[in-house]
């Protein structure tokens, strides 16, 4: 049955785009309404707050490599590149500077 109740909570309030708020009230309003017992929605609401946390740090995770995939494919300079770049080029002016 919890994970029944799990469910319906999680497709009640879209656990993805629920914030935390949204979280602890819809369990709040199932302690209020006898489906559970305070322990038992307190358990539920961390269980469920740390599920969304979760699936967040997966989807930026998944993101930045599909950005990273893009950047590659078009051939883009990334940041680092860019930086390792200004240092060569740095390190030319200076031997240069050295050489006249």
């Amino acid at each position: 049955m919890k994970t029944t109740l799990e469910k319906a909570v999680m497709l009640g309030i879209g656990l993805a785009a629920a914030g935390k708020e949204q979280i602890e009230l819809t369990v709040g309003e199932l302690v209020k309404k006898g489906d559970m017992g305070r322990l038992e929605a307190r358990a539920l609401a961390e269980k469920l707050i740390n599920r969304k946390e979760e699936e967040e740090q997966r989807m930026e995770e998944r993101i930045t490599e599909r950005v990273q995939a893009i950047l590659s494919k078009q051939n883009l300079a990334v940041l680092e590149e860019l930086e390792q770049l200004k240092l060569r080029v740095h390190a030319l002016e200076q031997n240069e500077g050295a050489n006249n």
